[in-house]
């Protein structure tokens, strides 16, 4: 955006670090002389290739080389069980995420105002174009779910928890 950012010195925001215009700090006296800086100083523009590293594109080829892993690596895993354990893992987040539940989980950590999604959808979809409700329109609680971990005790856990967020608007 051609502004400085003071950012403190953590490992977190090293990305970042290779910008002209991060100014990173330690310190309140090094925070105090970055802010003095940017106030007196014109920010560097960005060259065509540090500009892209702001884009989605950019951001999305990061993403796949931090989560790649190479055929030797895959077949290790193949072979001591782990990507069993991996396809579970991703199979339970993906359903947990789904519908009523999903908005219960978001709101819980904190998602906030998008948290509600299913609800919005519901919203849009109950109301006819007069608005009232439409009869019809009745939501299946269980969507995604299949019989044997509806009846878990971790799904049953996890639903009479949340059951009173379900009813409640903020």
């Amino acid at each position: 955006m051609g502004k400085f950012v003071v950012i403190p010195a953590h490992p977190s925001n090293t990305f970042f670090l290779k910008f002209p215009n991060c100014l990173a700090y330690r310190n309140k006296m090094e925070f105090v002389t970055n802010i003095c800086w940017a106030l007196n100083h014109d920010p560097v523009p960005l060259t065509p290739n540090l500009a892209h590293e702001f884009t989605w594109e950019a951001a999305t080829e990061r993403f796949i080389k931090a989560t790649a892993i190479t055929k030797r690596e895959a077949h290790y895993r193949s072979r001591i069980g782990t990507s069993k354990n991996d396809e579970r893992i991703a199979w339970f987040h993906n359903e947990i995420g789904k519908g009523a539940k999903g908005d219960v989980i978001r709101k819980a950590l904190g998602g906030g105002p998008v948290s509600d999604q299913v609800r919005y959808e519901l919203e849009k979809k109950n109301l006819d174009k007069f608005g009232k409700e439409d009869e019809a329109f009745v939501v299946d609680e269980s969507e995604g779910l299949t019989s044997k971990f509806r009846k878990s005790l971790l799904a049953q856990t996890i639903h009479s928890t949340f059951l009173g967020s379900l009813s409640t608007k903020d």
